[in-house]
Order: structure tokens, then C-alpha cells, then sequence
């Protein structure tokens, strides 16, 4: 069987140069679609990885009523920085590969430790850079610094959404990867805060109503992250003749088999 690489969906230089304008009723239509069609892998993935680091941010709040405090120190950088940016990848990898067609697997979440190296390096400068900001607003402006620091976090997450997919979909290093993350959702600022915006309602929703909704919501997002990603970005498929066509619930790209 012969084998065809290519890029599915946009394309990087586009969107840095002209920018990408989203159909946002399309968009929230066709990750409602995705997250019907592949709700429990991604599910049960978000599940485990809430339950590990909410018991294990526990475990370290608990920690810190104990006389020696290093401990939890020490607990908190090896979750934040080696074990979280792994598993928020594979989650994030998984809404892309639906995106494009892909069945997943909910053992997929462990699937990105081998570049843990360069997701926990991503991770160590987008903390430093968040902390210096938030450094420098409270030094700046007192009490108000403290408010305007929790704008400039959520601008930062924002802004930063696309570098882990980078780091594993187009192998870029974190550097290059935050910094074309950055210029990306910069160029659709307006668009990216708006769904940002509905995105924050809804998990909001979600959490009155017991976090029972969460269990939709949270493969949602990252359903919708994925489309966003293939949509600027584009993703590197393997068209294999031969096997059955791949789905696709938002293009009229096709392919006679599509492989990761």
C-alpha cells in the first residue's frame, strides 16, 4: 500500500500573515458533532487526568501545614512541569486527531511522555513569564496589580493554547512553539476572546449544574481546540491507499485512509 503525506486543513504562514477568520457556528456545531462521535475515550481520558491532579494538588495543599514545606515545593514543580504538560497534550492530540478523522484510544493520555523534555521546558518559560508579569503588575499597581494579573493569566493561556499541539504535532521547539503561538492567536485576538469567552460560559454552566456537565463540557473544549488547531495550523496526515476513508465532520477534504 502506498503511502501520501500532507497537510490537512490551514496553514501556518497563512494564518501569521492574513490571519484566519472561524465560522463560529460551524465550529461549535461540528465539536458538539466530534464529541457525540467520540465521547468516551476522550472522556474517560479527562477523567483520569482531572482525578491525578486534582489528588495529587490535594495531597500537596495538605502538605503544606507540615513543619518542612520543601516537600510540597518540590511535589508541586514535578506535577506542574513533568507530569501535567504530558497528559494536557495527549488530550489536546486527541481532540486534533478527531478533528481529522481519527478514532482515538482513552490509553492515548500517556502517549507524549517522550517529549516530556521539551513540554516541561515550554512549561517552565510559560510559568516564568506568567510570574514575572504578575510580578511586575502587583509591584506596579498594588491591590488593582493583583486583578490585572489574573487578565494578563488568562490572556497568557490564551495566547499559549497552541503550543503543546506544536511541540507534538509539527515537532517545533518550545521556543519557536510559543512564539508562533503567540503571534497566531495575537493576529485573530478578537475572534480567539470570543470563543474564549463562550467557552468560559459554558464551563460555568457546567459547574452549577453539579459539575455534572463537565463530563461533556471538558472533552467539548478540547474537541473544539482541535478543530481550531487543524483550521490555523493544519495537521500532517498519512493518506494509505487501500484502507477505508477516514470521517470528516467539518471539510470536504478526504482521503482514502488516513494514519497518525
Amino acid at each position: 500500500m502506498s503511502e501520501k503525506h500532507f497537510i490537512l486543513g490551514g496553514d501556518i504562514k497563512k494564518s501569521l500573515s492574513e490571519g484566519h477568520r472561524f465560522d463560529l457556528k460551524s465550529l461549535f456545531k461540528d465539536a458538539f458533532v466530534l464529541t457525540k462521535k467520540n465521547f468516551l475515550p476522550l472522556a474517560v481520558a479527562s477523567f483520569v487526568t482531572i482525578s491525578l491532579l486534582g489528588l495529587a494538588y490535594i495531597y500537596i495543599f495538605d502538605s503544606f501545614s507540615d513543619a518542612d514545606q520543601s516537600t510540597p515545593m518540590v511535589l508541586n514543580y514535578i506535577i506542574t512541569l513533568l507530569i501535567a504538560p504530558p497528559l494536557l497534550t495527549a488530550l489536546q492530540m486527541m481532540g486534533i486527531h478527531h478533528s481529522v478523522g481519527l478514532k482515538t484510544k482513552a490509553n492515548d493520555l500517556f502517549k507524549y511522555f517522550n517529549i516530556i523534555l521539551k513540554l516541561s521546558m515550554a512549561a517552565m518559560m510559560l510559568s516564568l513569564i506568567s510570574n514575572l508579569v504578575s510580578l511586575g503588575l502587583t509591584q506596579l499597581f498594588g491591590s488593582i496589580g493583583l486583578q490585572l494579573s489574573v487578565v494578563a493569566l488568562l490572556y497568557f493561556n490564551m495566547v499559549f493554547c497552541l503550543v503543546n499541539p506544536l511541540i507534538a504535532e509539527k515537532k517545533l521547539t518550545p521556543v519557536l512553539a510559543l512564539t508562533l503561538s503567540f503571534k497566531i492567536v495575537n493576529k485573530n485576538l478578537l475572534q480567539f476572546s470570543f470563543i474564549y469567552l463562550l467557552l468560559i460560559i459554558l464551563f460555568f454552566v457546567a459547574i452549577i449544574t453539579s459539575g455534572l456537565g463537565l463530563l461533556f463540557v471538558v472533552p467539548f473544549y478540547f474537541n473544539i481546540m482541535g478543530i481550531i488547531y487543524r483550521q490555523v495550523c493544519g495537521v500532517s496526515v498519512v493518506a494509505v491507499e487501500g484502507q477505508p476513508p477516514a470521517e470528516n465532520d467539518n471539510d470536504n477534504d478526504r482521503s482514502s485512509g488516513f494514519d497518525a
